[in-house]
């Protein structure tokens, strides 16, 4: 018995949407040639995959569990091999499917423009997710790399890439007298009304165990999911917030507001890369991480920031002397 690929895919795409018509719809073909394909697959195998309740999708069975496996491995192995052979000549090509966090989508152009200038073959994809569909999705082969806070995202088999430490920043309008200050404590900027990410996502997570380490309830008067909303409200020089350095990127240029780093305590967190642990690497995964590795991330952030953030000598990331105390975690990354 050979099984055909094409109803491997479909497998991976029923487990993806877990609706037959949504996968049809992926697959580019009806829902009825889905279904037919899939008892298909079933009669081959003479085992039932998916759990049907009213001709609807309810899940996969334990076989099927074992057959959605082998789909993914697969289907990675046939791409890393189409790979393999495309980049058998002298140049290289192929595609990377890259999943970030929100708060780091605004500096993954550095790298991928990096990328592009050397490999102008190989085609990237970047979706924005959260941690927990970023880690499935490399778990599940359907992402290439993903970029995430090392700091509170470390998982087995995955191997981390060190790229910079994000470190924070108080936006405020800039005719505010706040704005005028070299420094903010997390106490002040507590204190302000904040237009602040939603509670699901990690950055949220980890600037209110910040405040609550200080002993404040951060005063928050709008919520937003989109690292862009919130950055686009910001611009104009009327609401307040607590950005990352990475919002430099997005920010503007400066004439409305003004970035002021925030202290005590002075907080730093690790961004970076990561991958299935498994060699070899496909020929543009592992290109891309030379790329990202060679590039001085922090400098490349700061090259967005207001100019009195930018020292002659000091902390690069933020411009503060070292005699200010820091909360700072990395993961360093092994050897590739």
């Amino acid at each position: 018995m050979a099984l055909n690929l094409k109803h491997l895919r479909y497998v991976v795409a029923l487990a993806r949407h877990r609706h037959f018509g949504r996968a049809a719809a992926e697959c580019g073909i009806t829902q009825s040639a889905l279904s037919q394909a899939i008892r298909q697959l079933e009669s081959d195998l003479n085992t039932l995959i998916i759990d049907r309740h009213n001709q609807g999708f309810e899940g996969f069975t334990p076989q099927g569990a074992m057959v959605l496996a082998f789909a993914r491995r697969t289907l990675d192995h046939h791409e890393h091999l189409v790979q393999d052979i495309m980049s058998a000549g002298d140049e290289l090509s192929g595609h990377i499917r890259l999943g970030v966090i929100p708060v780091a989508t605004p500096g993954i152009s550095i790298i991928t423009t990096a990328f592009n200038r050397l490999f102008p073959d190989v085609s990237v994809s970047v979706t924005s997710l959260n941690f927990t569909d970023l880690k499935s999705g490399l778990e599940n082969f359907d992402l290439d790399l993903g970029i995430n806070y090392l700091d509170h995202g470390a998982s087995a088999g995955l191997r981390p890439y060190f790229l910079y430490d994000e470190s924070y920043f108080l936006i405020a309008p800039a005719d505010h007298p706040i704005a005028q200050r070299k420094f903010v404590t997390w106490t002040e900027a507590g204190r302000l009304p904040l237009c602040m990410l939603t509670p699901d996502m990690q950055n949220r997570r980890i600037l209110d165990r910040v405040f609550s380490s200080v002993g404040v309830t951060p005063r928050t008067v709008l919520e937003t999911n989109c690292a862009l909303a919130l950055c686009s409200h910001v611009r104009p020089g009327h609401w307040f917030a607590v950005v990352p350095n990475s919002f430099f990127m997005m920010v503007g240029d400066w004439s409305q507001t003004r970035a002021v780093p925030l202290i005590e305590p002075r907080i730093t967190n690790t961004i970076g890369m990561m991958v299935l642990e498994r060699e070899p690497q496909p020929p543009a995964v592992r290109a891309f991480i030379e790329v990202a590795e060679d590039i001085r991330m922090a400098s490349e952030l700061m090259r967005y920031a207001p100019a009195h953030l930018k020292p002659e000598r000091g902390d690069q990331e933020t411009g503060a002397t070292t005699d200010t105390p820091i909360m700072q975690s990395r993961v360093t990354s092994p050897a590739s």
